[in-house]
């Protein structure tokens, strides 16, 4: 690390918790898509009393470890994700009820606003529960033991599949499964997306 006097170490930890507060700001140096001369401006008026320049070396500096970190857990977690197993399963319905009920299910979650639960469409077609709907499809992702201490993973595939403007309705983490549940109709897009991210096709 190059060597700093105080006031250039003051104003580089100013400017790291500057960032640490603005996440959108964070994604934005990791895509390198920043305009650091506007930004240090923008900085610099917002902590007052500093060096435009001393703010912008601080920015590069900062950015680039930014940039070196997000490029190590993508490494981390595409390497973990290579060692998954990916299904889809169509056909699709989901249920919600205030309540738990008896029903099979493929997968199912309980929040403070009820219970979401999701089936074969066969089988929501027999039931007597009103709340359903149909036309979705369940990207089953079973990982290895190693996600729990990963950090990233979740914020990877969500980002992979929003880069093709791919909704993800419902997402639900157990241990080693994550489920995906999305439209049925983009079921083959977003396996494609993510088969070229992580390279598993």
């Amino acid at each position: 690390m190059p060597y700093m006097d105080h006031n250039s170490l003051i104003i580089s930890k100013e400017v790291d918790a500057y960032l640490k507060r603005k996440p959108y700001v964070q994604e934005a140096i990791e895509k390198e898509i920043v305009n650091y001369s506007a930004l240090s401006r923008k900085i610099a008026k917002d902590i007052g009393e500093v060096s435009f320049e001393a703010v912008k070396s601080a920015l590069i500096r900062n950015s680039k470890q930014i940039i070196r970190d997000k490029k190590e857990r993508e490494k981390k977690v595409i390497k973990l994700l290579n060692q998954a197993n990916f299904y889809i399963m169509n056909k699709i319905a989901t249920i919600h009820h205030n309540s738990p009920i008896d029903i099979e299910s493929i997968a199912n979650s309980k929040t403070p606003s009820g219970c979401m639960y999701f089936t074969k469409e066969n089988i929501a077609l027999k039931s007597k529960y009103k709340k359903i709907e149909y036309g979705f499809a369940i990207i089953h992702i079973k990982n290895p033991k190693e996600i729990e201490e990963t950090p990233g993973v979740t914020a990877f595939l969500l980002s992979t599949l929003a880069s093709e403007n791919i909704n993800i309705y419902h997402i639900m983490d157990c241990r080693e499964d994550t489920f995906l549940v999305i439209k049925e109709y983009e079921a083959p897009l977003a396996f494609e997306t993510l088969a070229k991210s992580l390279k598993i096709s």
